[in-house]
């Protein structure tokens, strides 16, 4: 059986040009905002580009659509040559697709694997994000890693908390949830967790597996992501 990480992986291909086509129509946003998706129900978009463009991509439907000024182009990711077809396309508003590996047509029941996984992951994060205060990004879909993330900002130091969802990759291939407080203070593995456990081997911050969450409802899971993050708060105490 094929982990999820290993399903999605033309999906976040084409997911990576389509970044790279929003970052040619927008202006630099902070925290690299410019190249983030979104998952909006059961799409993920661009969003509205400069009140006129939208790239989207139906996890239902298995198309992509590219819709400029009222014009919209279909393409079938599961059987079109989506390069060529893309690029036929993108031309004809001045933008260009960057240099990538030969693209493998989409699977639908893989689409329909990681719709379930997504729609769960981005639900609990957007609810976790309604406890906020403060300075924090929207719920941010990476291209490159492929995960769900918000960032919170102290607006001291650089200081700040990544509250993210992988589906996995090539050093962890099942998805977790992590919870990364920068700069990271050493002392703070030394602070109990109810939930998963410190994590130091690349990146420091919590790491909770999502098998062990994932059953739960998604105000339930939003509920320890919170409290996770008042955790990680604490790596900011004193400074």
């Amino acid at each position: 059986m094929l982990l999820l990480v290993d399903k999605i992986k033309d999906l976040q291909n084409v997911c990576k040009i389509v970044s790279k086509l929003k970052s040619q129509l927008i202006e630099e946003l902070p925290h690299y905002g410019h190249d983030a998706l979104f998952l909006k129900n059961d799409e993920i978009t661009t969003g509205l580009l400069n009140n006129m463009t939208e790239i989207k991509i139906n996890l239902v439907t298995t198309e992509l659509l590219y819709f400029h000024n009222e014009q919209g182009y279909l393409i079938e990711l599961t059987r079109d040559e989506i390069i060529e077809r893309l690029q036929d396309i993108v031309t004809r508003y001045g933008l260009n697709i960057p240099q990538t590996p030969r693209l493998t047509n989409l699977n639908t029941e893989d689409l329909f694997d990681y719709l379930a996984f997504a729609t769960k992951a981005n639900r609990s994060l957007e609810l976790f994000r309604m406890k906020l205060i403060g300075h924090f990004t929207q719920v941010h879909l990476w291209p490159d890693g492929f995960d769900f993330s918000v960032e919170w900002f102290t607006k001291k130091n650089d200081q700040q908390i990544g509250v993210g969802i992988s589906p996995g990759h090539d050093q962890y291939e099942s998805p977790y949830l992590y919870v990364n407080p920068y700069p990271f203070n050493e002392m703070m593995v030394h602070e109990p967790l109810f939930t998963g456990r410190w994590h130091t081997d690349g990146w420091r911050g919590i790491k909770v597996e999502w098998k062990d969450l994932e059953k739960k409802l998604e105000q339930q899971i939003s509920g320890e992501i919170y409290d996770l993050f008042l955790v990680a708060q604490r790596n900011f105490q004193g400074r």
